[in-house]
C-alpha cells in the first residue's frame, strides 16, 4: 500500500476490523517507537468500532472522525491519544475548520481501491480528509461541528470506561462552543430547544394549569412529561390514518421496567423507550383522573390522549373519548407556550417572544439536548430519538448561542 500524501485512511471497512490492513498495521508499529501507546490507542479505536460496525451509518461516521483524529496527533503534532486535551481539542477543531489545502479534494473519494491485477487492497491515491462542497472554499458549517465533537465524545467515553483516559476534552469543548470562539459559518437548526429559563417556565406553566383545573391538565402534564423525557415524534402519539396510540403501548418489560411502545415510526422502525419516575408519576395521575388503575393493563385499548369535549368533524364527530389528532396536540401546546410567554413576557421579553415562535418539535428538541448535555450514552439517545445515525443528534447539540 503505497502512501501518497500525509493523510492516510487508517481503519478498514468493518468487514476487514479483525485482519485490518497489513502496511497500515507495519506503520502503526514504527510508530509506537516514537509516541507512546500508538499502538495500544489504534487497538483501542479498534475496539471502539467494532462495537458499531453492524451499524453501518454509525460505523462510517465514527471511522471518519477517528481517522482524522489519529492521522492529525500522529503525523501533524506527533503526540499520543493520552495527551489529547481541551486545548488539543481546540487546535485539532481549527485544523479541520481551515485545512492545509493539500488535503481538501473536489468530490468524495472512497477510502480504499482494489488492484485489478492482484486483487489487493490499496489506498486510493485521490482520497482526501475533506471535501469541497460547492464554490468559496472550504467552509464547515455549526452542525458539521457539532456532530464532530459528539462523534468523538462518545469515543473519549469509551476510553474512560476502559481506564485508559479520564477526561473527555470533546464534550469540554462543545459544553464551551459558541459561536464567537469557532471558525465555523453560522446555520439555521429550524426549531430550536428551549433555554433553561424558557423550559422552567413552561413546567411551573403546565404545573399552575395542573393545580387549576385537573380535570383538564392532568393530560396536558402527561403530554409534556412524555415529549420531554421520551422524546417521540408528534406522529408516534397522535391518531393518524391506520394508526391509534394506546394506554397499552405503556408496557411492563419482563426487567420490571415500564417502557413506552412505538410501534411504526419514521422509515417504518419500531422501538421501545425506557419510562423515566417523572412519566410514571404523570401517566398515573391521569389515568386517575379518568377513572382508570393506575397502570394500564396488557392490550388495554383505551386511547392515550382521550378529547375533552366531541369532535366536530372526520370520523370522531361526536366521539368524545377518541384519541387526539396531530393538530389538537399542536394546539395543547402551542396554547400553554402562549400561556407561559404571557407570565414570562414583563421579566424575560426576549425569551417570551421567542417561545412563541417555538413549536411541538421544541420539545423533542429540548428533551434530546438536555439528555445529551447529561451526559447520556449517544447510543441510548440515538435509539430513543428514533435515529439511525449518531451524526444526527448533531442538531439537538445543547448549545447556548446567544
Amino acid at each position: 500500500m503505497e502512501i501518497q500524501h500525509q493523510f492516510i485512511p487508517l481503519f478498514p471497512h468493518a468487514e476487514d476490523l479483525d485482519s485490518g490492513l497489513a502496511d497500515v498495521n507495519t506503520l502503526v508499529t514504527q510508530l509506537d517507537r516514537q509516541i507512546e501507546d500508538a499502538s495500544y490507542s489504534y487497538h483501542l479505536a479498534f475496539e471502539y468500532l467494532a462495537e458499531n460496525r453492524y451499524s453501518p451509518n454509525n460505523f462510517k461516521s465514527i471511522r471518519s472522525e477517528l481517522n482524522l483524529l489519529f492521522n492529525w496527533i500522529w503525523f501533524v503534532q506527533k503526540i499520543s491519544l493520552k495527551q489529547v486535551d481541551r486545548i488539543m481539542m481546540r487546535k485539532f477543531i481549527d485544523f479541520c475548520n481551515d485545512p492545509p489545502e493539500e488535503l481538501v479534494a473536489p468530490t468524495s473519494y472512497p477510502y480504499f481501491i482494489t488492484d485489478k491485477n492482484t486483487d489487493l487492497v490499496q489506498v486510493n491515491p485521490k482520497w482526501r480528509p475533506f471535501v469541497l462542497r460547492g464554490a468559496g472554499g472550504y467552509i464547515r458549517k455549526t452542525a458539521t461541528l457539532k456532530a464532530q465533537l459528539s462523534l468523538l465524545s462518545g469515543f473519549f467515553l469509551f476510553l474512560a470506561d476502559v481506564e485508559y483516559a479520564e477526561k473527555n476534552p470533546a464534550a469540554v469543548l462543545l459544553r464551551r462552543l459558541n459561536v464567537n470562539n469557532t471558525r465555523v459559518t453560522e446555520s439555521e437548526d429550524g426549531d430550536k430547544a428551549l433555554s433553561e429559563v424558557q423550559w422552567q417556565y413552561v413546567t411551573a406553566q403546565v404545573d399552575d394549569l395542573v393545580e387549576e383545573e385537573p380535570n383538564k391538565h392532568q393530560r396536558t402534564k402527561l403530554l409534556f412529561t412524555l415529549l420531554y423525557y421520551l422524546y417521540p415524534r408528534v406522529s408516534e402519539i397522535a391518531a393518524r390514518p391506520g394508526f391509534t396510540p394506546l394506554m397499552s403501548n405503556f408496557k411492563k418489560h419482563r426487567s420490571g421496567v415500564w417502557i413506552f411502545s412505538i410501534p411504526q415510526s419514521k422509515g417504518g422502525r419500531s422501538r421501545i423507550i425506557p419510562c423515566p419516575e417523572p412519566v410514571m408519576i404523570a401517566l398515573k395521575a391521569y389515568r386517575e383522573f379518568l377513572g382508570l388503575s393506575p397502570l394500564p393493563l396488557p392490550d388495554e385499548k383505551i386511547p392515550l390522549f382521550t378529547r375533552h369535549q366531541a369532535g366536530t368533524h372526520g370520523r370522531d364527530a361526536g366521539v368524545l373519548d377518541s384519541q387526539l389528532g396531530i393538530e389538537a396536540i399542536r394546539g395543547i401546546v402551542n396554547d400553554v407556550f402562549d400561556k407561559t410567554a404571557n407570565a414570562m413576557e414583563e421579566e424575560w421579553p426576549y425569551e417570551a417572544q421567542e417561545l412563541r415562535g417555538f413549536s411541538i418539535h421544541s420539545l423533542r428538541h429540548t428533551g434530546i439536548s438536555h439528555a445529551i448535555a447529561q451526559n447520556q450514552p449517544l447510543q441510548t439517545v440515538m435509539k430513543n430519538a428514533g435515529h439511525s445515525n449518531l451524526a444526527t443528534l448533531s442538531i439537538y447539540t445543547s448549545v447556548d448561542l446567544r
